[in-house]
């Protein structure tokens, strides 16, 4: 008897914030990044942080590559120091790229929206989507009544506490 795996892949959702009514044009905007290991990140760390835009942790992550070859490329080992230390930077990058990814976008004017799971990335937009949907019909901000207010009455105070209602903490005063 084979037992089918069924791996399951986690998604963090990024949601632009505007004051757009238009709910499809809000949804093709919506990001999703894998969380976890990036396989690409790590093959093609550079390549990687241009497709996705990444302009400022490119920057970095170039100046950390060339100032390990300024720093251990000089002597006999040097090149092999540098080789593995680049290797090291390469790998812990591949671990970070995806919560880099969120980051920038937060500083992009995105919003983190929420979580999606799926066996396929299609699987986890279907399941963000339906939730997602459901939330957009709501009104956004619950707002009360207004008070009927008519010449000459008052608004109604908000009621005072009476002597022993004071709490600190958890605990009751008294």
């Amino acid at each position: 008897m084979t037992r089918l795996r069924h791996e399951v892949t986690v998604y963090s959702v990024y949601e632009p914030v505007s004051d757009d009514d238009d709910i499809a044009a809000r949804a093709d905007r919506v990001a999703f990044v894998k969380d976890g290991f990036s396989w690409l990140a790590l093959i093609v760390p550079a390549l990687w942080l241009l497709y996705h835009r990444m302009w400022i942790e490119f920057i970095v992550f170039m100046a950390i590559i060339f100032g390990l070859e300024w720093a251990f490329g000089a002597g006999r080992q040097g090149p092999e120091i540098v080789g593995w230390l680049s290797l090291a930077v390469t790998v812990l990058f591949a671990f970070e790229a995806n919560d880099l990814r969120g980051a920038m976008l937060e500083r992009r004017g995105y919003r983190f929206a929420g979580v999606a799971t799926g066996r396929s990335r299609q699987e986890a937009e279907r399941s963000f989507f339906t939730r997602w949907l459901r939330q957009q019909d709501r009104p956004r901000y619950a707002v009360p009544p207004p008070q009927q207010i008519t010449p000459g009455t008052k608004p109604a105070a908000p009621p005072r506490r009476r002597d022993g209602d004071d709490v600190i903490g958890l605990f009751p005063q008294g």
